[in-house]
């Protein structure tokens, strides 16, 4: 029998910067999901998200499997835990009683666990799961609106919010019951889109960029297979918008030559927009471990 699924959290929370061991350059166009949210019978916006299939294949197909048959149209989000997170997801929340969401359905498909280095930062989706049981994920999702690294390893990353956390914020902060369940129902539809968010600003895939790290020097390079690539500037932010590294140039700036310390970036995902001289825009999108 099914308990209720929850999640065994500390009473602090600690973002900790680590050296970055590892990059795992992004390349394919990953599947982006809206999430619409309403409160009561009110409109309060949308939450796009974008999977990572590179990441946790299985996860990824079991919630793809499940938006296409609009599983999750009409479940709510029915815990919500101010800076740490919020939950979803359950098909319990439709039409049963509340006493019953967030305990799932015996006989939903479980996904086993897929841990990876990626941080539960605030905008990361990652997977709910039974207990102490890594093996159990079903349908329920949760959002981190904080930072929630003792979380990592222990839960399955599987995404993260491209826009609307502002959304995500409002939910959270619902007025709620003594188990976290908001008293208006927080409902959700989630339909599949195409990728706009991030996407949109990539305007330039005349040519293939590779990140990857000097490890001796614990630096990001570059390499840009013998095209001269020239910079006007470059962002680096993590996907809450944090901006790790903003940097513009007066001169010529080749891509291949520039080298950008990685020692002080917190393991996560990472965008890293490219501005030519021509007003050109490359988004590239990187793990660091």
């Amino acid at each position: 029998m099914f308990g209720k699924i929850i999640f065994v959290f500390l009473v602090f929370f600690s973002f900790c910067f680590l050296q970055a061991k590892e990059i795992t350059q992004i390349t394919s166009e990953n599947p982006h999901y809206l999430i619409s949210v309403t409160r009561g019978s009110v409109p309060i916006g949308d939450i796009e998200i974008e999977l990572f299939p590179e990441v946790a294949p299985k996860h990824c197909h079991n919630f793809d499997s499940l938006v296409a048959i609009k599983f999750y149209d009409g479940t709510a989000f029915h815990r919500v835990i101010p800076n740490f997170m919020i939950q979803g997801g359950d098909p319990n929340s439709k039409d049963k009683p509340r006493n019953t969401w967030g305990y799932g359905d015996p006989s939903q498909t479980t996904v086993p666990a897929e841990f990876s280095q990626i941080s539960h930062i605030r905008g990361i989706l990652s997977a709910a799961r039974l207990g102490n049981d890594t093996n159990s994920a079903t349908s329920q999702f949760f959002i981190c609106v904080a930072p929630a690294t003792h979380l990592n390893g222990k839960y399955s990353v599987y995404g993260q919010v491209v826009s609307g956390m502002n959304v995500a914020d409002i939910i959270v902060n619902s007025p709620r019951d003594a188990i976290d369940n908001p008293y208006e129902k927080v409902a959700m539809t989630i339909k599949k889109v195409e990728p706009t968010s991030v996407a949109e600003n990539d305007k330039n895939k005349d040519y293939k960029i590779m990140v990857y790290l000097n490890s001796n020097l614990n630096e990001i390079s570059f390499n840009t297979k013998g095209e001269n690539v020239e910079l006007s500037a470059i962002r680096i932010f993590d996907i809450s918008g944090k901006v790790y590294f903003d940097k513009s140039y007066s001169g010529i700036q080749n891509l291949e030559q520039l080298r950008i310390p990685a020692n002080t970036y917190p393991s996560g995902a990472y965008i890293l927009q490219l501005i030519g001289y021509e007003g050109k825009i490359n988004t590239l999108k990187i793990v660091i471990e």
